[in-house]
């Protein structure tokens, strides 16, 4: 799944680091800290062991697209002539709580899982919930970060007309 969102990330945005960048995150931030976090309840709750195989899932999916969201916002303000702060500020304003909202109602939609009296349904639900929160948190503060220390290199390098993109994917993938 990983190869597909490389792909699919480097045509949405024409650019490696812009495409890279949520997913990136999502590996490096995401995944471990939800993992750490899991760990740490696991001292108090059971979770089942198919546990982390859905928060890599999940966290690869809400991770990539509540990124993909913001970033995609950044440069569409950056596009309009905004200065590099005030782009985060708008991003943040509008994608930002938008993530926020979608977080929330998938957190709501799963915590519905957390009434089925069975043990996996309540771990597996957990699990879900945690990373929903985690990717949430990190796509609202350390992306901001990032982009701000990133700047227009963000856009680097940007896949022209000129040159064709599968050459691009052969160099990276």
């Amino acid at each position: 799944g990983i190869v597909a969102a490389i792909v699919v990330l480097l045509i949405v945005f024409g650019a490696i680091i812009a495409g890279y960048l949520p997913l990136l995150l999502t590996i490096f931030f995401t995944l471990p800290i939800t993992l750490g976090i899991v760990g740490l309840f696991g001292t108090l709750w059971d979770f089942s062991f198919f546990t982390p195989n859905l928060i890599s899932m999940m966290g690869i999916a809400v991770g990539v697209d509540y990124a993909l969201f913001i970033v995609s916002r950044y440069r569409e303000e950056r596009h309009n002539g905004r200065e590099k702060n005030d782009a985060i500020r708008a991003s943040g304003a509008t994608a930002s709580r938008a993530v926020f909202f979608s977080g929330l109602t998938v957190v709501l939609a799963l915590a519905g899982m957390l009434l089925v009296p069975t043990t996996i349904f309540r771990s597996l639900a957990g699990g879900a919930i945690i990373v929903v929160l985690v990717s949430v948190a990190v796509s609202m503060t350390l992306l901001p970060a990032l982009l701000s220390v990133l700047g227009e290199w963000v856009n680097w390098p940007w896949l022209t007309r000129g040159r064709t993109l599968l050459v691009w994917l052969a160099m990276v993938v």
